[in-house]
């Protein structure tokens, strides 16, 4: 009967020990690229498409997310050679373990090396603090938008505050003109449900596509039954596009099933007539 249960053991062992190595590989390996089109009814007839890649929830940590993989994730998107290259949140914290100062800095001394046509702006998530994380991005020389916005040419970027209780979507796009499209950041897909109907796009993360997506199962719930039917993807919400990113890095522990991580390409181009 012991040498039955230590069998048995040394197999849920072997169980375990195997999908821990298959959800930290999933976890670390290079992202892959989601690509989506949006037609926009605020881009003039005959303007060229605008390609916007958005990077979320970077979480640096020394497991899954140390600086000589963001540097590849950085190479990798500047390799696309962007018009605009967005940030939604959530660049360091997370885990449940682990955690150390410098991780912010650790982040911004890589996505700082970040390079589009048109500029690269970010906004905060719910991870990064508001007293440590505006001065870490003016040290790093990014733009880091609270509630406000950004005229980049043919494009606006507004940016809202992170989700817990700071975003103000009024402020984020007060004084927008009407001539240009408008995309809105935000950290948590939910915000879209407040934004104003002078935005075209809403973009977020936060939700890491569900991070662990296992057969039959599904993801686990978030506690919000609109996040765990937006988890990653393009929506409609309010009457306008919302598209969800599974992010880069993870929270809690360091391991994904079923949820790559992504990079997101968004073509913006005009509505047809």
């Amino acid at each position: 009967m012991v040498r039955w249960f230590s069998t048995l053991a040394l197999l849920v062992a072997g169980v375990l020990l195997a999908l821990i190595v298959v959800g930290y590989a999933a976890a670390t390996r290079d992202p892959q690229v989601v690509r989506y089109t949006v037609a926009l009814a605020a881009m003039p007839p005959g303007a060229p498409p605008l390609r916007v890649v958005q990077l979320s929830d970077v979480h640096y940590h020394w497991l899954d997310m140390d600086s000589a993989r963001l540097d590849r994730i950085v190479a990798q998107v500047n390799a696309l050679k962007p018009d605009v290259i967005v940030l939604t949140g959530d660049y360091s914290g997370g885990k449940a373990f682990g955690a150390y100062e410098g991780a912010l800095s650790k982040a911004l001394g890589s996505l700082k090396h970040l390079r589009a046509r048109l500029g690269v702006v970010a906004v905060r998530g719910n991870h990064d603090g508001p007293r440590r994380t505006p001065p870490a991005f003016r040290a790093a020389g990014m733009v880091l938008l609270v509630n406000r916005w950004v005229d980049l040419g043919p494009l606006l970027i507004a940016g809202l505050d992170d989700s817990t209780g700071h975003a103000d979507t009024g402020a984020a796009v007060a004084g927008v003109p009407d001539a240009k499209p408008l995309v809105l950041l935000g950290h948590e897909p939910d915000l879209a449900l407040w934004s104003p109907p002078r935005v075209d796009l809403f973009l977020a993360g936060h939700t890491h596509g569900g991070q662990i997506r296992l057969p039959w199962l599904g993801s686990p719930t978030t506690g919000s039954r609109f996040l765990d039917a937006h988890l990653r993807g393009r929506f409609t919400v309010a009457g306008r596009p919302l598209i969800v990113s599974s992010g880069l890095g993870t929270s809690i522990v360091p391991l994904r099933y079923g949820v790559p991580p992504e990079v997101v390409e968004i073509t913006l181009r005009p509505a047809s007539p």
